[in-house]
């Protein structure tokens, strides 16, 4: 396994100072929203890209704060059904470029399952969800609105990829948006 690049490696080949290094990637934000340490932008830009070409990774917290993933559960009825394994594929593809990470569970459509992922994707902090609900669990999806998390209900269309669509389409509009409205569609079984 190579070894993991550090801060030293990058200002070394970035022709900068390990403090400079330091400073772009544990720059916190001030209350007025700007950049405690000022540092050109072409400057940092250059190198967050040696660090991106040295597959940095910082420690998680740093990380947090430098590049903000967006973490999404997914919870899907059935990992062998065609229609939800292209579903999720197609979700996935549509979304990752956008900045999201989809975790993906399975409920099997039994209800103690599904409520266990949405506890667990809602305890973890995931900043939106995409869920098939069981019929039934009408009160899973208003435990999920009360905690303000938002989630998106896929409308079952016929063909998964144009539902996968769909579903990124709204998820990715919510995320933008930063709005914590749950969207709920009715499924159409």
């Amino acid at each position: 396994m190579p070894k993991t690049a550090t801060i030293k490696d990058i200002a070394k080949e970035a022709g900068v100072s390990v403090a400079l290094v330091s400073f772009v990637m544990n720059n916190r934000l001030e209350a007025d929203g700007k950049p405690k340490y000022r540092v050109a932008e072409s400057t940092r830009q250059h190198i967050l890209e040696v660090a991106r070409r040295m597959n940095y990774r910082p420690v998680a917290k740093v990380l947090r704060r430098e590049v903000r993933a967006l973490v999404v559960g997914v919870i899907l009825p059935d990992a062998s059904a065609p229609y939800y394994g292209q579903f999720a594929a197609r979700l996935e593809k549509l979304t990752l470029p956008e900045g999201c990470t989809l975790l993906f569970g399975y409920s099997q459509e039994d209800p103690v399952r599904l409520e266990r992922l949405t506890d667990l994707f809602l305890s973890r902090k995931a900043d939106a969800l995409v869920v098939v609900p069981i019929p039934e669990e009408k009160e899973l999806l208003d435990d999920i609105r009360r905690s303000g998390v938002p989630c998106v209900v896929p409308v079952q269309e016929e063909d998964p990829l144009a539902a996968a669509a769909e579903c990124a389409s709204r998820l990715l509009r919510l995320l933008q948006e930063q709005d914590n409205n749950i969207i709920i569609n009715h499924l159409s079984r």
